[in-house]
């Protein structure tokens, strides 16, 4: 019996410790909150021509409303995965889609009263081209992560 339980832990531990030494192997990195959003930051101050006074006006104002969504995000994604009882009614759904609209109008008016704190922090033509950055980021982000090879699917 201990041999068992001894060789099924090796296997066990084989098992976890095989797919984090592929991705060290890869020469990919895990992936760092911090990393990610230095590196939007930089391409945000090059592709908008933002001076270093302007970063450190509209980096706070862009992050903050950024955390505020993310929240809201959070609220939709749990409201989509909520699972009503079998027996709920149309107007059960209906709800749950009224509730789940009315997030989305929230993020709206969110994100209108940030970007006229960002316009008044700086000009309104280096919001836009802050805007259209970060859009052309996370684009290229998905290009890039769509181009990766395939990792063989574990059994």
């Amino acid at each position: 019996m201990k041999r068992k339980a001894i060789i099924l832990l090796g296997l066990l531990v084989a098992l976890c410790g095989a797919p984090l030494h592929a991705q060290q192997q890869g020469g990919r990195r895990p992936f760092s909150p911090q990393d990610f959003v230095k590196r939007l930051e930089s391409f945000i101050v090059r592709e908008a021509c933002l001076s270093p006074t302007e970063a450190t006006a509209f980096f706070p104002i862009f992050h903050e409303l950024h955390d505020k969504q993310r929240g809201i995000n959070w609220q939709i994604q749990n409201l989509k995965k909520r699972s009503l009882p079998a027996n709920a009614t149309d107007k059960d759904y209906y709800n749950v889609i009224k509730e789940i609209n009315s997030l989305r109008i929230e993020s709206a008016e969110l994100e209108d009263t940030y970007y006229k704190k960002m316009c008044k922090a700086i000009p309104a033509k280096k919001v836009h081209a802050a805007i259209l950055a970060e859009d052309k980021f996370h684009r290229g982000l998905l290009r890039n992560f769509s181009k990766r090879p395939s990792q063989p699917k574990r059994k």
